[in-house]
């Protein structure tokens, strides 16, 4: 009896990791990017974060179990000008010495539409964390690989990116527009 009870046990204690969690995906770096444009003078800056990775449980069956974290290797960030690249790493800014890494963190998943997702969750960056909401598609959803588009606006001020002089908003606009491509395999 108390070997059948052991074995119970046992399967329950095996088994019960996989009842809670969703699936596990690992994302692929030089297939993943990370891209922002703001707007200086009417005109567009693009620039990317070459460097994340992130923990990522999601099943689009399951989504109470469903949970996200990303960080962001705020010093990876890179423009088409290295004058714009290197201030953009200043204190001012992104203060990468003081502030290295920006995390994104949901656990409220939503289904809007065929393929669409909403993942509400909230973003510290400079040390502050605030609400933010990413809106993406699955371009492709399989039992081993997904691949992923989304965006998401936030206001670079609130976050206390662009300080003293930069802190206005009529020369570099607040909205920063955010898309990235993920690609994950289990």
């Amino acid at each position: 009896m108390a070997i059948n009870r052991f074995f119970i046990c046992l399967f329950f204690v095996l088994l019960f990791p996989t009842m809670v969690t969703a699936f596990e995906w690992h994302i692929v770096p030089d297939k993943s990017s990370l891209h922002f444009k703001a707007t200086q003078n009417n005109s567009p800056i693009k620039g990317e974060f070459k460097k994340f990775a992130g923990n990522i449980d999601f099943d689009q069956n399951a989504l109470d179990k469903t949970h996200v974290e990303i960080e962001v290797d705020i010093a990876s960030v890179s423009t088409s000008f290295k004058d714009v690249e290197d201030t953009l790493k200043t204190a001012e800014w992104f203060d990468v010495k003081s502030f290295p890494k920006a995390i994104f963190r949901a656990t409220d998943f939503k289904k809007v539409g065929d393929k669409k997702y909403e993942a509400i969750g909230k973003l510290t960056l400079r040390d502050i964390t605030l609400p933010l909401t990413l809106h993406f598609t699955f371009e492709k959803y399989t039992d081993k690989e997904v691949i992923v588009t989304g965006s998401a606006i936030l206001k670079r001020t609130e976050f206390g990116v662009g300080q003293g002089e930069w802190k206005k908003t009529d020369a570099i606009k607040d909205s920063i527009d955010i898309n990235f491509k993920i690609e994950a395999k289990r």
